[in-house]
């Protein structure tokens, strides 16, 4: 029902004295007997609950966390509770989840274990295994002190919180008949139920657990929660998440084709965290075996709300007002492929349950209750505040101001891009006031979605101030005037239309130079403390109260019960939930900054740094120098006032001394570069005053985006391979043409040589030559034809003996 690992243990020490009588919801009975409570995530909405209403009652609070982080917190956080501060307290009151030792011997110290059947089927059966052989001599060193001198042995408890989605494979009715209509599913039927294939573990589990009861020694029950609104861990997340992340698109109304219920009409069991913690603890504190194992938790109001009404309600109250169903089956598949099964699924269920007469209503008084009988839809502001606050979606509403040239465009972009926000300038929203003449009538013509789900143009007043804002705007643009000329209603008008809308209102905006006056300032925000209803003011007032007392909520039932007296108690429901989401308006209130960033440096380096532009782009962006000059002076003389102004309390029922303006001289151009001092700060700036040291959570990236980062980075990869590949190619060219060269020019290196030896050689022959011709050749020749007159049979012989002669003859 809640998140993974959600579980919570309940430690008390068995006392024949009876039960206290009932407290009030804010401090809940204390039991006659000493209890230690042992919570398994003490971080989820669930525990805090609990360790709220245990620590109210003056009981020991112990549990585990998920990650080291929030082990010092939480340790701190119990160890300095006054009901911490006993003899017998545990010295170390907070172990990790994962560390299985150190609370499993928790769990051997504790009388009542509760623990998420539905979160972790296989964690939660393991608890109950360590619950039953707890070490009895453990128990004994433990409970001496508190059990007292009557000797009384404790009796264990083991509550498993499941879910009614072993329901699922259920009728939407019961098949009992009535002349009324439709006869809703009642507790005592909880061994009819039908789970689908998914849940079939989840019901086993929960037949073990039930099968596990000894009388007088274990008692263990079974909690069927319905899907629980409320806090981070809410089964409407997606629902939620959807109309918080994307408040212009139609909100999708995630209902499966092929369902029992189409087009979201379909029945949803609901139960709010904060009343299923009071029953849990009520449960868990009860003197004596209950008459029933099976208890159903399922508020009143959810026998007539369906999902369509949840869509519709949120997206009032989150986006445009307007829903949409699946286009196409192809869009309902990649919903299911794409989401976390755990978001979608329990979100088909179609199921309508009657606890008037159950358990949870004898063990709860009726005025304890907080949301059980308005529901949801009954206190849904205060639900969207809560998600909010839970999720810690902080919208960063920042104001970037400075004189020209000090960077103002370039921090604001950046801070958008960064933190997923919207940019505002003065263009911007002037172009974003005129839109295409295609879309200006596509908006004119478009009606509200079904079910009621818009807000009616004729109560909207934003529409009338867009339509005056445009008119002036299209009127200024037709006379062809600068935008220094357009007039200052019309730039007042523009703004406030901007920052009411839904984008500003949920994640923030970067406003880039503007206001650039005080008076500006005070028209475009100043009305904002003589109006209601304001950001994070959630119905219900303070947070995590949970108390939902919708003033429209009587109203609305007394209505209905006028209109339709005398008829079927579904007929009643479905009025009262038209009733709810017709009385529901979108807060269109503008939003105050809450980040004023002011840029500052001396008018040299400005000058410098406008000098440094081509002059088209000096015309462009108002820097010539006697732009430039007027633009500095109303700067300067109106900075002090406008960070007097951000700076300013704003009424009497707000605890914040107003906007704490970040201020930042930046000296030289090497501080617009400066890491440290200039961006480190900015950051350390937006971040601030969040629930823990991270950014302010924004759902980013989504699996979209993440997919495009990944197309992208697989894109530069593969460019960059290509590059490389182009450049290993060209490289190899290049030296290959090396090689080559070096091999030609080596080749003609040893034909330079050889020719050269060549002629040297002929050099040197020519004397030796003309020695040869004039003294051994003619005899040379002469003997050889007589060898071949004579032809000897010896000629060699011959020769030589001819030479040898001739030689005689020359030297005679």
């Amino acid at each position: 029902a809640w998140d993974k690992h959600a579980q919570i243990t309940i430690n008390k020490q068995h006392s024949p004295t009876p039960l206290a009588s009932a407290a009030s919801k804010d401090s809940p009975a204390l039991p006659a007997y000493t209890m230690r409570v042992f919570v398994s995530d003490l971080a989820s909405t669930f525990g805090q609950e609990l360790v709220r209403y245990c620590q109210d009652a003056n009981v020991e609070v112990v549990g585990t966390v998920a990650n080291k982080a929030q082990l010092g917190v939480f340790k701190r956080r119990i160890q300095e509770h006054a009901a911490s501060d006993k003899p017998t307290a545990v010295k170390e009151p907070v172990a990790l989840a994962s560390d299985k030792l150190a609370w499993a011997k928790l769990i051997k110290a504790s009388t009542v274990v509760i623990t998420s059947l539905a979160g972790d089927t296989k964690l939660a059966m393991e608890m109950l295994k360590v619950h039953e052989k707890r070490d009895e001599s453990a128990d004994a060193d433990t409970d001496a002190d508190a059990d007292g001198a009557d000797g009384s042995s404790s009796v264990k408890k083991f509550i498993a919180i499941s879910s009614v989605l072993t329901w699922s494979k259920n009728a939407a009715f019961a098949k009992e008949t009535s002349p009324e209509g439709p006869v809703a599913h009642q507790e005592d039927a909880f061994k009819t139920r039908k789970p689908a294939r998914k849940y079939a573990e989840l019901k086993t589990a929960e037949t073990q657990v039930l099968s596990a009861n000894r009388p007088d020694e274990l008692e263990t029950y079974l909690v069927a929660a319905g899907l629980v609104y409320g806090g981070a861990q809410t089964s409407f997340h997606l629902v939620f998440r959807d109309a918080w992340m994307y408040p212009t698109r139609d909100l999708l109304v995630p209902s499966l084709p092929g369902g029992s219920a189409k087009s979201g009409e379909n029945l949803l069991p609901m139960i709010s965290v904060y009343d299923l913690a009071i029953l849990t603890f009520r449960l868990a504190s009860a003197a004596g075996p209950q008459p029933k194992s099976y208890l159903l938790a399922v508020d009143k109001a959810s026998r007539t709300t369906t999902l369509r009404d949840v869509c519709c309600g949120v997206s009032i109250l989150l986006g445009n007002g307007r829903l949409r169903d699946f286009a196409s089956a192809d869009e309902a598949d990649e919903l299911v492929v794409e989401e976390d099964d755990g978001l979608v699924a329990p979100l088909q269920l179609h199921v309508c349950f009657n606890t008037d007469d159950a358990l949870m209503n004898q063990l709860v008084g009726p005025d304890e209750w907080r949301h059980y009988e308005t529901g949801l839809l009954g206190n849904l502001e205060f639900f969207v505040s809560d998600f909010i606050e839970a999720m810690d979606l902080r919208p960063l509403k920042t104001v970037v101001l400075g004189p020209p040239r000090a960077g103002k465009t370039l921090l604001s972009r950046k801070l958008a891009k960064d933190y997923y926000l919207p940019y505002i300038s003065l263009q911007s929203v002037v172009d974003e006031v005129l839109p295409p003449p295609a879309c200006d009538a596509q908006q004119q013509e478009s009606t509200p979605g079904e079910g009621g789900a818009a807000v009616p143009a004729s109560i909207d007043p934003v529409n009338d101030d867009l339509a005056k804002a445009r008119e002036a705007v299209r009127e200024w643009k037709e006379a062809g005037k600068s935008l220094k000329e357009l007039s200052e209603n019309s730039i007042v008008d523009v703004l406030r239309w901007k920052l009411s809308g839904a984008a500003c209102r949920n994640q923030g905006y970067v406003l880039d130079g503007l206001p650039v006056t005080e008076a500006q300032a005070m028209k475009v925000f100043e009305l904002l403390g003589h109006k209601s209803g304001g950001e994070g003011e959630g119905e219900g007032g303070e947070e995590g109260s949970g108390d939902g007392d919708n003033p429209a909520d009587g109203e609305s039932a007394e209505k209905s019960d006028a209109d339709d007296e005398g008829g079927s108690d579904q007929a009643l429901g479905k009025s009262r939930s038209k009733a709810l989401l017709a009385q529901l308006r979108p807060r269109r209130q503008v939003q105050l900054p809450n980040r004023v960033v002011v840029l500052d440096a001396p008018r040299p380096v400005l000058e410098k740094r406008a000098q440094q532009l081509s002059e088209e782009d000096a015309e462009a962006s108002g820097n010539t120098q006697t732009a430039f000059d007027e633009r500095h002076a109303e700067f300067s003389a109106q900075v002090e006032a406008l960070a007097t102004f951000f700076e300013r309390k704003r009424g009497e029922s707000q605890s914040e001394d107003g906007i704490e303006v970040l201020e930042l001289h930046l000296e030289s151009e090497d501080a617009f570069r400066d890491t440290e001092h200039f961006h480190d700060a900015v950051k350390a700036y937006l971040e601030q005053g969040g629930k823990t040291a991270k950014p302010p959570c924004n759902f980013h990236p989504t699996r979209d985006e993440i997919r495009q980062m990944q197309r992208e980075l697989e894109a530069k990869r593969v460019e960059d391979d290509a590059r490389m590949r182009k450049q290993a190619m060209e490289q190899e060219e290049k030296d290959a043409a090396d090689l080559e060269a070096r091999v030609a020019a080596e080749r003609a290196r040893l034909e330079l040589i050889q020719r050269e030896e060549s002629e040297l050689l002929e050099a040197r022959a020519k004397p030796l030559r003309a020695y040869l011709m004039d003294t051994v050749l003619p005899a040379l020749t002469e003997g050889m034809l007589e060898v071949v007159k004579v032809q000897p049979d010896d000629p060699i012989d011959y020769l030589a003996e001819f030479l040898f002669r001739k030689g005689r003859e020359l030297e005679e």
